[in-house]
This record gives C-alpha cells, sequence and structure tokens, in this order.
C-alpha cells in the first residue's frame, strides 16, 4: 500500500512539474482570436497625422542592381545544381522603377497615401569602398523631392538584404567591423538625405538576412551554419546602433528605428511539452531576442548544441521607434530525427491560404504590437504587412482584418504611427522570383504597365474612412 501511495506521489509530482513547465513556456496569447464583427463597431482611432503607406525595397523594383550580392546569387546554383531563385529567375529590370519613380508616386497618391517607405541601394551608391557615386545620390534626392512635392513623407530604409558585392567578398556582416564600414555608408547617405527625410530605418530584418543566409540557404550567401548566422545577426544589431549614432550626430531631430520581424511558431500540439519548447525556442531567439539588444544592450543567441552567440554593452535605447514587419504565422513540432528538429507543420488547406502558403491569422498582429509594448513604451510603426494574391481574391479582406485589428491595437493605447502595406508594386520576391504577387498594383513585366488591383481598394476605402 505504501509503495503504491510512493508511485502516486511521484506521478503527481512529474504530471505536475510537466504541466507547471508547458504552462510556463506556452504563450498565454497563442489562441487568440478576433470577433471581426465586433471590432468594426470600434470607431476608427487613426488620427490626422497617421502615415498611411506602402513599401517596397530597392532591390526588388529599381532595376540595374547588377553589383551587389543577390545579383551574383541569381546566377548561383545550389549543391544539387539547382537555380538559388525559382524557376532561375533574375530581377533585372524589375520594376523600372530606377526611371519610373515619378509614375510610382502617382500611383500612391491616387491610394491617398501619404508616406512611402523605400530603400536606397547601397551598392549603386557605393560601387566601390570609399567611392560614392554622386549621380546616385542626387537621384535619391529627386525621387524625396518628388514624394515630398506630392504630400508623400518618405521613410528610408539604409539596409534592405542588399549588399554591395566588395562588402559581399569582404564576409559582409560577419566582419566585426562591419558596423564601422556600414556606419561611414550611412553617413553619406544622411549627409545628402537628411534635411528632407525625418524618418529612418537603419537596417529591415536582421532575423531574416541572417538566419535565411547562413543557416537555412534561402537568401545570399547561401550557407548552412548556424554559428555564422549568429555572428552575422549580431554584427548587424551593432550596425543599428553604429547607424543610429551617425544619423543622431548629423540630424539630431531624426527618428531612427530599425524593422523586425516577428513571426510567432506556434506549438502543433499545444498539450505537448517538446512542441511548446521548441516554438519557445524559436520565437526567444528570432522575435524577443531584438529587445535586450535595444532597451538594455545585450544580444542572445542561443540554441543547445549548436550555437550560443552573446554581447553585452551596447548602448541603450539607442532607436526612437519599433518598425514591425508582420505577415502570419507557422505551427512547429519537435522531431528528435532528421535534419530538422523543428519543422514546420501545414494545419490548413492550401485554397485557405495565401499564394507563399502562409495562413491568414491578424490576430497575430495584435500579439506582435503586444510583445513590443512588453519591453518599450516607443511609438511603433507597421513597416510591412501584405498578402501574395495573383487571383485577388483574399487581399481585401487580408488588408480590412489586420486594420481593424490595428485599430483595436491603437484603442486599447497603444502608441502606433503608421502602417506601411507590402507592397506598393508586384516585384522581385526574393528567392520566390515574380511569382508572388503582393502588389496594391499588378505589374505587366513586359510593358511595365501598373494596374490597380480591385482587392487594393479597400485600402484606399479604409484610408478616406478613416479621414472622414
Amino acid at each position: 500500500m505504501i509503495t503504491l501511495l510512493i508511485i502516486l506521489l511521484v506521478l503527481v509530482v512529474l504530471v505536475s512539474v510537466y504541466f507547471g513547465v508547458l504552462l510556463w513556456f506556452r504563450d498565454p496569447d497563442l489562441n487568440l482570436r478576433f470577433d471581426f464583427a465586433k471590432l468594426k463597431a470600434i470607431p476608427w482611432r487613426f488620427g490626422k497625422d497617421f502615415l498611411w503607406g506602402s513599401a517596397t525595397a530597392s532591390h526588388q523594383i529599381e532595376g540595374g542592381c547588377d553589383n551587389n550580392n543577390w545579383f551574383a546569387f541569381e546566377s548561383a546554383v545550389d549543391e544539387q545544381g539547382k537555380p538559388r531563385i525559382k524557376d532561375g529567375q533574375k530581377a533585372g529590370l524589375a520594376c523600372d522603377s530606377w526611371n519610373r519613380y515619378k509614375e510610382d508616386t502617382q500611383l500612391m497618391k491616387a491610394l491617398s497615401l501619404n508616406s512611402y517607405r523605400f530603400s536606397v541601394e547601397w551598392s549603386k551608391i557605393e560601387p566601390k569602398q570609399g567611392e560614392f557615386d554622386q549621380a546616385a545620390l542626387d537621384h535619391y534626392d529627386q525621387v524625396v523631392d518628388d514624394l515630398l512635392a506630392n504630400g508623400i513623407e518618405p521613410l528610408v530604409t539604409l539596409h534592405h538584404f542588399s549588399n554591395p558585392l566588395w562588402f559581399e567578398q569582404q564576409g559582409a556582416f560577419l566582419q566585426d567591423n562591419s558596423p564601422q564600414i556600414f556606419a561611414q555608408f550611412c553617413e553619406r547617405v544622411v549627409q545628402r538625405l537628411g534635411s528632407k527625410v525625418k524618418l529612418w530605418c537603419t537596417i529591415n530584418e536582421p532575423s531574416i538576412y541572417a538566419v535565411f543566409g547562413y543557416a537555412t540557404a534561402e537568401f545570399p550567401p547561401g550557407e548552412k551554419d548556424y554559428k555564422k548566422a549568429a555572428r552575422a545577426f549580431r554584427n548587424m544589431m551593432l550596425s543599428h546602433t553604429a547607424a543610429y549614432q551617425v544619423i543622431k550626430r548629423i540630424r539630431p531631430e531624426a527618428k531612427v528605428g530599425m524593422a523586425v520581424h516577428i513571426h510567432f511558431c506556434d506549438p502543433l500540439n499545444p498539450w505537448n511539452l517538446f512542441d511548446v519548447l521548441v516554438a519557445h525556442l524559436l520565437n526567444k531567439n528570432m522575435n524577443d531576442c531584438h529587445f535586450p539588444y535595444l532597451t538594455k544592450g545585450h544580444f542572445s543567441f542561443s540554441i543547445p548544441g549548436m550555437v550560443n552567440e552573446t554581447y553585452s554593452g551596447a548602448e541603450k535605447n539607442a532607436f526612437d521607434f519599433i518598425g514591425l514587419n508582420y505577415y502570419t504565422h507557422s505551427y512547429r513540432k519537435f522531431q528528435p530525427s532528421g535534419s530538422d528538429h523543428f519543422p514546420e507543420v501545414i494545419k490548413l488547406p492550401p485554397d485557405q491560404l495565401s499564394d507563399m502558403g502562409n495562413e491568414m491569422y491578424p490576430a497575430g498582429l495584435y500579439r506582435a504590437l503586444k510583445l513590443i509594448t512588453r519591453y518599450t513604451s516607443k511609438p511603433i510603426y507597421v513597416l510591412e504587412n501584405g498578402i501574395a494574391d495573383k487571383a485577388d481574391t483574399r487581399r481585401a479582406r487580408y488588408i480590412e482584418e489586420h486594420l481593424l485589428v490595428l485599430n483595436k491595437a491603437i484603442a486599447d493605447g497603444m502608441d502606433i504611427r503608421g502602417y506601411q502595406y507590402w507592397s506598393l508594386l508586384d516585384n522581385f520576391e526574393w528567392a520566390k522570383g515574380f511569382d508572388m504577387k503582393f502588389g496594391l498594383y499588378k505589374v505587366d513585366f513586359d510593358t511595365q504597365k501598373r494596374t490597380l488591383r480591385e482587392g487594393s481598394r479597400k485600402y484606399l476605402e479604409i484610408i478616406q474612412k478613416s479621414k472622414a
């Protein structure tokens, strides 16, 4: 009898420990969903100074980006001899926005947009180390002037995935002196544009750049080494701080932030402790880790048995706002065997997913905003949010539901200053090539004709209603 009681007591303790650990590590907002009928009853809270915009990146739209890491990657093959980009596609002329930027400004104006997030192409501005192309700087100066003349606030991104070839060949952000190299480039750009540009995004999605480039091989340089990924990630965070310091020295009144990609990894089985721990590990390294660095100067990227990269001592609170990029979430499970110990699992049928295979999950935007506000009360700008939808059957719903969630967040007291839909135009969607259609405007890449999608009219409708 005593033995049985001991066994029962041990079982009770083990079960208690199991569920205690599970609940400790499981995200309490895991099952968050919204009733959109109720959200529609909340009055629009977007103020008169709210920035409504769209976002792009230089390599994806400009054309002629033939001196950077992506140009080289587009001509490369993987270990099996297959093209790195789907069907061997290359950005090439892309949307020819280098020459058509005035036309694109009018497209924004037609949608009542009052802001535009775009990136400057480092490889065009500094084609060789230490040599700056004044014609390229003149071009971006003219882009900014055209935007301002049309009542559109420029929000300039200094690094959006593309490196000059010379920087890439040196080792890019694996170099410990990369923050200083990047800061020198930033200094030239801010000296030229700083009197006109109030909002600066230093670096776009350092976690994605580092992990996709050095761990999953989806981005250049196409390697699979988590230690390199962690080192590149760390140095990009340090590069943000270096850029922030340069910008504030030249233009103290400027507002400077970075774009953080938040993608929640949720456990496939929320009652399986191993799935929960895998989700927690991924979220900690890919989402949360940005914020201890930004607010306290401490960086940590750690996966047991694979990598442990830490850094302490960076300047605290070297940011004026957080830029949030949010699209979707995913489900993960623990898989002890095989090369991938935490594979993604698709739970919905294809007809309920975007063309990228992503679930439409607007509640994740609220979760992402809530995560940020746990670390800082500084302003937030949503710098990317959009859907790949060639058939244009889900875009209007995606836009409306995410903006309803954003409106609720503002009503709940979150300091959100702007929203940039990704993207203004169909473009070269990195490793997916031209197949993914994110654009508010459809682009015929044979003629470069831009056509407003019907689903995009929902964005215009909400902007107009919010101002009424």
